[in-house]
């Protein structure tokens, strides 16, 4: 019992270092994504605009699940730092992509237009899936 306490006493703050830069990660990937869209996605979600839930949702999974396959991937923190940042690139690259495929996405997400919705969140949900498989190698 005296190893696995001592384990955890090692490991902990490890842990919450580790997690620590992750979710900072990927606070700073939803927050920079926010404000390069030109539709206000959390005053329409306010406003019940369930399109915007929707894609909001998408971003916040396509960028959470990279990133957590980069924790898992990594071995330290500067490791941890650099392929999270390379991921948050890369994500914020792929969703500014899907917004020139799919022309006038803000506006209609903005007039609560649910196909366009669907149809971001399956890219950034694709998307994601690419680029965490390619960083689990």
């Amino acid at each position: 019992m005296e190893h696995i306490w001592q384990t955890i006493q090692v490991g902990f703050p490890v842990l919450l270092v580790h997690l620590g830069l992750t979710l900072g990660l990927f606070i700073f990937g939803v927050f920079v994504y926010v404000k390069v869209t030109p539709h206000h996605e959390f005053k329409l979600v306010r406003e019940n605009n369930a399109a915007a839930g929707l894609s909001l949702a998408g971003v916040v999974i396509g960028m959470a699940m990279p990133l957590a396959f980069s924790l898992a991937a990594s071995v330290n923190e500067l490791d941890i730092l650099l392929w999270g940042l390379i991921v948050v690139v890369l994500q914020l690259v792929a969703f500014a992509a899907a917004h020139v495929v799919l022309r006038d996405l803000s506006t209609r997400i903005e007039n609560g237009e649910m196909g366009a919705a669907w149809v971001l969140l399956s890219f950034n949900m694709a998307l994601a899936m690419f680029l965490s498989a390619a960083i689990s190698g």
